[in-house]
């Protein structure tokens, strides 16, 4: 059945699309899913790597984007910048030689809290509702995790709520240990040549829920700090955080034209329609990004793949 699918894939996509996969967390704590993050295991990622090896063969996000055809290339991303990825991920990575690319925010760089944390937070005590009887939000169909993040719901002014909420309750949280610092990151960008890094935004924030100065905030903020790290992409792509359409806005694409990229992450469970990289004085590419949910990699590829047919 693998070899099926292997030949299937081979067959049909070397000739229209590239895979850019996304990952979060790479860990063997089955605690992390009660935390709602977004994690597989090592054994996993490794797995996904070997299946997918015999079907694509794996490039470094720049090259990925600046290849005139990127059917049948595949690159790999990790988003939030988790520790792990670089103990439990980058030995197999380093082993096959395989680069990949580390997506940041840099405020967690910087030791402070992620605002997707406190949301955690709050929904695994059980506060939503005391928190939303303190704060009112223009969008609240369905759970508080969902819409915390919908575009009507300014990240900011959440973030700023339920800072409030917490101080008024005595409650602090500490940033996550989990988390790569700066000096994480300066440091294996500069001893490990297979990994680069990109910008994705100075606080995780919804970008089509901000002003356009927090927008212009969010997206330029952490190129300086990211420039000290060898091989960043601060020209070639910025990563939207979350990454789904309604994430972003004209806007954002303006400010991102201006600051100098050409190429978005997205990530909306899509394979990358291959297209040679457009003019830097026409709009940005959208490069669709896919995250793997379970063992069989290469069924979910297929999954996909069949309804773009």
């Amino acid at each position: 059945m693998k070899a099926r699918y292997q030949q299937s894939i081979k067959n049909h996509l070397s000739k229209s699309h590239g895979l850019v996969l996304l990952y979060h967390s790479i860990s063997d704590d089955t605690r992390l899913s009660e935390r709602l993050m977004h994690n597989v295991s090592p054994s996993m990622f490794e797995q996904h790597i070997s299946d997918l090896f015999e079907v694509f063969r794996f490039v470094s996000l720049p090259e990925f984007l600046s290849a005139e055809n990127a059917a049948g290339l595949a690159a790999i991303t990790f988003d939030d910048g988790y520790r792990n990825v670089l103990t439990h991920a980058l030995p197999i990575l380093e082993e096959a030689q395989i680069p990949a690319s580390l997506c940041v925010n840099s405020s967690v760089l910087q030791g402070r809290l992620n605002w997707r944390d406190k949301v955690r937070f709050i929904v695994r005590h059980d506060l939503a509702e005391d928190f939303m009887n303190t704060c009112k939000l223009p969008a609240t169909e369905g759970s508080f995790y969902r819409f915390s993040k919908h575009p009507s719901n300014n990240s900011a002014f959440v973030d700023q709520c339920m800072d409030d909420f917490l101080q008024d309750r005595a409650i602090e949280i500490m940033p996550d240990p989990a988390c790569m610092n700066f000096k994480d990151l300066q440091a294996c960008s500069k001893s490990c040549k297979l990994l680069s890094v990109v910008n994705h935004g100075a606080r995780h924030y919804v970008l089509s829920s901000l002003t356009d100065q927090q927008q212009y905030n969010e997206i330029n903020e952490p190129r300086q700090q990211l420039s000290q790290c060898s091989n960043a992409c601060l020209d070639d792509v910025f990563s939207v955080p979350f990454g789904g359409g309604q994430d972003l806005n004209q806007k954002t694409l303006e400010i991102a034209h201006e600051a100098g990229y050409s190429n978005l992450l997205m990530s909306r469970q899509q394979l990358h329609q291959a297209a040679p990289p457009p003019p830097l004085t026409q709009s940005l590419r959208k490069v669709e990004r896919f995250m793997p949910r379970t063992d069989n990699v290469l069924q979910e590829i297929a999954s996909v793949y069949s309804m773009l047919c």
